[in-house]
């Protein structure tokens, strides 16, 4: 996600540049740098708005995996790639922080007993992270199990 300081520090330098660009170039250069300056300002804060709001947004999946470790290791390298910085293992769930926001978690379910529920061999699991790693996750199991 685009850090907001850099974000708006980086447009008030742009357009300060331009302001004063603007005053500077013969005026058919000074237009087309304010046609350009607009466009890049549209795009740039439409980037930010989708990065915002969409690109970060949390969702589940469901899963059946045979072997525990196989998903811990996929969804783990996935987080690491988000820029986890903490990983916290409960047993039935495994919660991921970047800092100290939580970004995402995979849940074990389990029966009445608390025992792992576990169906025709494999594990049925839930997974909670941003819709950007659910993809990434989804692409590599798949991946993965028609290696196998």
């Amino acid at each position: 996600m685009i850090n907001s300081k850099f974000f708006k520090l980086g447009l008030i330098i742009a357009t300060i540049l331009t302001i004063i660009l603007f005053f500077i170039l013969p005026k058919k250069y000074a237009y087309s740098l304010l046609i350009i300056y607009s466009s890049i300002l549209i795009f740039s804060v439409l980037v930010w708005i989708n990065d915002k709001f969409y690109n970060e947004q949390i969702n589940v999946r469901t899963f059946s995996i045979s072997d525990k470790n196989f998903i811990k290791d996929v969804v783990t390298r996935q987080m690491n790639m988000h820029g986890v910085t903490k990983i916290v293992d409960n047993g039935n769930e495994i919660t991921f922080y970047k800092g100290k926001e939580k970004t995402g978690s995979v849940k074990f379910k389990t029966d009445e007993q608390g025992n792992l529920l576990k169906i025709d061999g494999k594990y049925i699991i839930e997974i909670e992270a941003p819709e950007y790693i659910l993809h990434n996750i989804d692409h590599e199991t798949w991946s993965i199990i028609g290696k196998k």
